[in-house]
């Protein structure tokens, strides 16, 4: 007992440390500007342009501009680039005398989590830079024609970039809630729908009363989705009203104008319909649980849309797709596993005699092909959406993306393993009490760890990849 406590210890420190990374840049982290961080144009450039390395949410970007005694200069409003999603500029209607400016911006991504950073440039007279030619090493000209000397020190260093708190306990853990319910709710379906139709040694009384105990299970995943939803949607709010100088949104413009508030408003309108699929399926009425399926099958391309996938700069179809993938294969999964753990097996058990092992057993070997493809789904959809967020293998262990990845990686890895061993090992002895009692503490374990790989999944797309 003594040495599992320690063990389990020690797993909670070394998950707290992959969980807290020392710092973890925004998602849509600015790449370059023009006029260049820390550069000198020889006369006052007529637009302020950013690039980003994600496609950012126009109507939560606002830029600002600064002399060196603080006084602000207007702009106009940031537009985008329709030849290149990635870039926004904002206009400088007035000519700039020289000296001194800070540029200030802030922005959101797709995936709604907000960055914002300061950068310096210089405007000099043109006579400063007379010996400096644009074919000199160091020297570009912009597109207003001024030339531009660009700075000795690394562009990134000076932009001045913070670190958002998107990647924060309660923004993560809110992200880990929403995804339990949402794995719980689509599990639940596909309790009802892929196994309960498959086990041949279930009485249409039990396969009734498992529907009824579903519907239950899923109006509370339901509720967690929707909890969490607005949880998330209240923390993002806080994210952007916490940067200064700059305008704040409020929760019902973020909902309403975004496309981060798309998602969360498709999220939460499958959620209410599955509340009322699920009420309906309690009561038994036909077309309820395909009115579930189909609430389902949307929650599932919802983290997709509010996340990494529809913020990628490349192959975002791809990644859309890949991410469902991933989400309804996960769910299928582990989510179904709990409602048999939850749902199945204690109703089997009820049973008298050697019937009680018989039904374990037909629910348990309805359920295994189901999760080998489930299983096989995940991995082949984990490995494209790594391949497509690192650029490079040792992304893995040098940024704090790959570094939460490698563990939740690791996660799924021992997931696997706790399954191929239910498969061989428990599986062929469920005709006995004692495979029984070895199913319950096998799937505990592997529940468990999938609520880890969740509560990983939870800090991992709060971090840029």
């Amino acid at each position: 007992m003594k040495r599992s406590m320690i063990r389990s210890r020690h797993l909670l420190l070394a998950l707290i440390l992959f969980l807290c990374p020392a710092r973890a840049w925004a998602h849509a982290h600015l790449k370059r500007s023009e006029p260049a961080a820390g550069s000198k144009v020889g006369t006052s450039p007529q637009l302020i342009r950013l690039w980003f390395s994600e496609q950012p949410e126009l109507s939560m970007t606002a830029i600002s501009l600064k002399d060196s005694q603080g006084k602000p200069w207007v702009l106009a409003g940031p537009q985008r680039d329709p030849n290149n999603p990635l870039e926004i500029s904002a206009g400088i209607p007035q000519l700039l005398p020289a000296g001194r400016y800070t540029v200030a911006w802030r922005t959101a991504a797709s995936d709604g989590h907000p960055s914002q950073g300061t950068f310096g440039f210089d405007v000099l007279a043109q006579a400063t830079l007379s010996t400096t030619t644009p074919a000199q090493a160091g020297a570009v000209t912009d597109t207003t024609g001024a030339e531009t000397v660009l700075p000795t020190t690394s562009a990134s260093t000076q932009h001045g970039e913070v670190a958002d708190a998107a990647s924060s306990v309660g923004n993560s853990l809110a992200r880990a809630l929403s995804f339990l319910g949402i794995l719980a709710l689509i599990g639940t379906v596909a309790f009802r729908t892929l196994v309960l139709p498959r086990a041949a040694g279930i009485t249409a009384e039990m396969r009734a009363q498992m529907e009824r105990r579903a519907a239950v299970l899923g109006l509370a995943a339901g509720a967690v989705v929707i909890i969490s939803a607005f949880a998330r949607l209240f923390l993002e709010s806080e994210m952007m009203s916490a940067m200064p100088g700059m305008q704040t949104m409020s929760m019902a413009d973020m909902a309403m104008h975004t496309r981060w508030g798309f998602a969360l408003r498709l999220e939460l309108g499958a959620a209410f319909v599955a509340l009322v699929s699920f009420i309906l399926a309690a009561r038994r009425l036909r077309g309820a649980w395909l009115l579930a399926g189909i609430s389902a099958i949307v929650l599932a391309v919802t983290p997709a849309l509010a996340g990494h996938a529809a913020a990628s700069p490349r192959f975002t179809s791809l990644m859309i797709v890949t991410d469902f993938s991933h989400v309804l294969g996960g769910a299928s999964w582990l989510g179904n596993l709990l409602a048999i753990m939850l749902i199945g097996v204690p109703i089997a058990l009820k049973l008298d005699g050697e019937v009680r092992w018989e039904a374990v057993a037909s629910l348990v070997n309805a359920f295994s092909p189901i999760a080998l493809a489930s299983a096989a789904i995940v991995g082949a959809s984990g490995v494209v959406a790594s391949w497509v967020h690192l650029e490079h293998l040792a992304a893995l262990w040098q940024t704090a993306y790959g570094q939460v990845l490698l563990l939740k990686l690791a996660l799924v890895a021992i997931t696997l393993i706790i399954g191929a061993y239910n498969f061989r090992r428990v599986q062929p002895r469920l005709v006995r009490a004692e495979g029984a009692a070895r199913l319950r503490q096998s799937a505990a374990l592997e529940l468990s760890v999938g609520l880890l790989i969740l509560l990983v999944t939870g800090f991992l797309t709060g971090i840029s990849p």
